[in-house]
């Protein structure tokens, strides 16, 4: 992170041929130059001569503004063999905070409002490209520097200087990195804010979601304001003010995001008692960044800095302290959050040696943010994922419960009806009760095998459900019913919904056949046709007035309980996506039927 680059300059001179810049097209101005402590010296004054001997100040570099009287200066450079034939420019990055640009006289680059005073005093600090055409190989950079907002003044990063086709590339290149990288971001905050709002059950549960979602936002905000300041691309009336203001609320914001994203993963890693001093203090400030002016909090904002770095460092040294301890757990899941709170700690390093001007570059800053965002990402997705299974888990089991739930339903009435005529066949026929009791037997011990893992079973299977069903009810109605079947063989090894047919014909007699005196039918069909598996129930009842078919399909107006036609319209709805179709004609027949949907 820190600088490498060549430095030219040399006690405030800088030869071209003794450059790389025939070849490069573009250098930094780095090195020595000449500079004149609390002076704001223009050509004139070094066309008429100066009695005060120059300093030599490294660039980029600061110098300490700690006396109120040390706030202003004057950098100066003499640049030979510069050629005249084209169109030449100067790209100024950070120089703080109100500068004054000259080049061989002339005027070229104003910020902010540059004065001995600080009552004089505006800052301004905004990159920018400086383009001229020289009309002689001598060329003489002045820059006039004021700052009372920091504890350091000076040109903080490189100031470059080239051909304006090289110079306005390279800025492109790197406004295109940075504006790629922070689309990026915001794009990840967008989804996982509206994955926040619209999923109600991360909503009430996952705080965290919102959470890494804002910290996003927020430091795709700090990079907004930082390096090339892209946020002036979009908002070019932005003010130099409002600009700072966006970038240090937003540094202190995506602070607290980060202390409940960490609270949320591990609340081992912040006492809550630190964690709630911490929100309040970082709160506290935003407010006073949002409602005083720039002068007034720059002066507090190295202690919050200071303060930030100790609780990113202080995060990161207890993960690693939990995740190492004897016998703690370990898994990937916490390998990536480390990953995430390493990006952070080297962005906010390297935010430090930007701010100081010990580096020019910050692409490895928004590089960081982007792993920490991608890797934090990561973990949500792997997360939300534990929790799906989790829950589709949970549903299984409900869902097993709720079938043992319904075996356990089925009516008394029945074991007594069943029971009833085993005890009446025993005085008439033993044989016959033998057969009956066998039957019930077999009935019981199918319901309860329903009580599985499994949610589905065969069609055979439910078959052989109803036939033993069947047999206890043709031995109780004797002659006054006949049941029929219509099975397809083809259909036997398809899935369905346990307990789904044998309720339809336990409601067809209870509910068609029993009020009525005269001999009926109930014919049961189950066929393959084309993709779907169609189930029907006929019976040649009383049948059912079309009022009360809606009422037999609605769950909440079930009066009884047990296995009502209600319930195989909700499992059904629920497994199958589909529903019961009821026909009748009152006082002549009914007919049940539903389709189920195969897949090949």
């Amino acid at each position: 992170m820190y600088n490498n680059q060549p430095t030219f300059a040399l006690q405030g001179q800088l030869d071209l041929v003794s450059t790389s810049f025939n070849k490069e097209k573009i250098i930094p101005l780095d090195g020595t130059w000449e500079f004149y402590e609390s002076q704001l010296y223009n050509q004139e004054h070094f066309e008429r001569g100066i009695s005060i001997k120059p300093k030599y100040i490294e660039v980029p570099g600061t110098w300490s503004t700690e006396d109120e009287k040390s706030g202003s200066g004057t950098y100066r450079l003499v640049i030979q063999n510069v050629p005249t034939d084209q169109v030449l420019g100067i790209k100024k990055q950070n120089i703080r905070s109100a500068s004054k640009i000259f080049i061989n006289g002339k005027l070229v680059s104003e910020e902010g409002v540059v004065a001995k005073q600080l009552t004089s005093y505006t800052e301004g600090n905004i990159p920018k490209l400086i383009f001229f055409q020289p009309d002689k190989e001598q060329l003489e950079v002045i820059i006039q520097v004021t700052d009372f907002s920091y504890n350091s003044a000076g040109i903080s990063n490189s100031i470059y200087f080239g051909e304006q086709e090289v110079l306005v590339s390279e800025s492109f290149k790197h406004v295109i990195f940075e504006l790629g990288i922070l689309t990026i971001l915001l794009t990840i905050g967008m989804l996982y804010i509206f994955l926040y709002l619209f999923v109600e059950r991360y909503r009430r549960k996952e705080f965290f979601i919102l959470a890494f979602a804002l910290s996003c936002i927020f430091f795709a905000l700090v990079n907004f304001c930082l390096s090339e300041r892209t946020i002036l691309y979009l908002i070019p009336s932005l003010s130099f003010e409002a600009l700072f203001k966006i970038k240090d609320i937003s540094i202190f914001l995506a602070t607290i995001s980060l202390i409940f994203i960490v609270t949320q993963i591990d609340k081992r890693l912040l006492n809550p008692l630190f964690k709630n001093v911490l929100i309040f203090v970082y709160t506290f400030y935003v407010l006073v960044i949002l409602l005083t002016t720039l002068n007034f909090y720059h002066s507090f904002l190295p202690i919050f800095i200071l303060l930030n770095c100790y609780v990113y460092l202080y995060m990161m040294i207890k993960m690693l302290y939990f995740y190492f301890k004897k016998d703690a757990p370990r898994d990937y899941q916490q390998k990536i959050i480390m990953f995430s709170m390493l990006n952070i700690n080297i962005y906010n390093i390297n935010l430090l040696l930007y701010s100081f001007g010990f580096t020019s570059k910050l692409q490895l800053g928004f590089l960081n943010i982007l792993f920490y965002a991608i890797a934090l990402a990561i973990y949500l997705t792997i997360r939300i994922n534990h929790s799906y299974k989790r829950n589709e888990l949970l549903t299984h089991e409900l869902d097993v419960t709720e079938q043992a739930y319904l075996v356990a339903q089925i009516k008394p009435h029945f074991f007594f009806n069943t029971l009833t005529s085993v005890m009446s066949l025993c005085y008439s026929d033993g044989k016959k009760a033998a057969q009956l009791l066998a039957h019930f037997s077999s009935f019981l011990r199918q319901s309860f095998e329903f009580n599985s893992q499994d949610i589905f079973v065969s069609v055979e299977k439910e078959i052989k459900l109803l036939h033993s069903y069947i047999a206890i009810e043709e031995a109780r109605f004797g002659e006054k019913l006949r049941i029929e079947f219509n099975v397809d063989q083809d259909a036997l090894a398809e899935s369905i919904i346990p307990l789904s047919i044998q309720p339809l014909v336990e409601n067809a007699i209870n509910h068609g056949i029993c009020p009525k005196e005269d001999f009926s039918i109930i014919r049961v069909s189950i066929n393959k046709i084309h993709s779907h598996l169609v189930v029907t129930v006929y019976d040649t009842g009383v049948g059912i007035s079309a009022n009360k078919i809606p009422e037999l399909l609605d769950i909440s107006k079930q009066k009884e309980r047990g296995i009502g036609i209600a319930n195989i319209n909700k499992r059904l709805a629920k497994y199958h996506d589909t529903q019961l179709i009821i026909e009748s004609k009152l006082g002549s027949w009914t007919k049940v039927s539903f389709e189920i949907p195969l897949h090949s």
